[in-house]
């Protein structure tokens, strides 16, 4: 019988990845700058929540590079990039992962706001993924049987000195997308919403970073930002994070702030390209006032989980990102 021999893309510069972030381990000497925007379900705000993260830090002067780990794209929409230059559908990642290339941004569609888009062509990676993970399952060094869970840490290595804040926003129906963010980032945020396949999809982010912690230690929780939530139903609220708050079991917060859900206003913000802090300062889009006023809303939403994010991210570079 005849055997094929897999062709699989050089797993060198990930095993070496892996080896510096475990020798790394929690420390404040080294600058946490990668942020995962992680759940194991879709439909719970994540890419919304990236977006207009990434948009309130570049306002602020922080140079920040927006990487989205999933095929659906739609940093693009929500940044209005969709069909122009920008937008290579997850080209320059299948150079960098696949062809050993340098990670390199499609450009600068905010001030201080580069992208590295994803797309259809992360299906590829994807594959290549399975690949390895595959070929190395039945060897007995656990870093060499773990080595391709390392890809995206190293390709990501190109953009540390570079940039100050990497946020890496990850499909939600990929395991071995979500362990390569978890192996190659430094703090985590879970938007969730308020239905059990949230808090089912929070478990599963919970044994995913356990997963990568053994290669990773460093990788911290810095808590869940709800999403969908109705901002004066105060009590459905306060339960709602008393069953979050339940699951963390005290290693990681409820982020305070919650983001109303506004179907109207998400989608005047979709379809104009803008995040709502963006498209609220905006009078020239010709958008029904009673929807600007629930955009405006919105856009103190987002602002006030960015801060909350920003303080949660400097406690974790002061303290070494330590977890019990």
């Amino acid at each position: 019988m005849a055997t094929t021999t897999l062709e699989i893309a050089d797993i060198g510069p990930a095993w070496n990845a892996l080896q510096r972030r475990l020798a790394a381990g929690p420390s404040t000497a080294r600058p946490r700058k990668r942020l995962v925007i992680i759940n194991g379900k879709g439909g719970v705000g994540k890419s919304s929540l990236a977006a207009a993260l990434a948009v309130t830090c570049a306002a602020i002067g922080r140079k920040v590079a927006l990487v989205e780990l999933d095929p659906q794209g739609n940093n693009a929409e929500d940044l209005g990039f969709l069909g122009t230059d920008f937008f290579d559908n997850g080209q320059a990642q299948v150079d960098a992962i696949l062809n050993g290339k340098r990670l390199v941004p499609t450009g600068e569609v905010r001030e201080n706001l580069y992208v590295i888009p994803g797309g259809d062509l992360l299906e590829e990676i994807v594959e290549e993924l399975y690949i390895q993970k595959r070929a190395y399952r039945d060897n007995e060094d656990p870093l060499a049987r773990d080595a391709w869970m390392g890809m995206y840490a190293a390709a990501l290595e190109d953009l540390d000195d570079e940039f100050d804040l990497v946020i890496l926003d990850v499909a939600p129906g990929y395991e071995t997308l979500q362990l390569q963010a978890l192996t190659a980032g430094d703090m985590v945020i879970i938007p969730a919403k308020s239905d059990p396949s949230s808090r089912k999809g929070l478990r599963t982010v919970a044994r995913r970073m356990l997963r990568a912690r053994v290669h990773n230690p460093s990788i911290t929780l810095l808590g869940v930002a709800l999403f969908g939530v109705n901002s004066s139903a105060k009590k459905v609220l306060g339960n709602i994070r008393e069953f979050f708050e339940g699951d963390l079991r005290g290693i990681a917060e409820v982020f305070s702030t919650a983001i109303r859900h506004v179907e109207a206003a998400a989608v005047a913000c979709r379809t104009n390209g803008l995040v709502p802090q963006e498209l609220a300062t905006r009078t020239d889009r010709g958008v029904d006032p009673s929807v600007m006023q629930s955009v405006t809303n919105l856009a103190k939403d987002y602002r006030s989980l960015a801060m909350e994010v920003l303080s949660a991210m400097t406690k974790a570079n002061n303290t070494g990102g330590a977890q019990q």
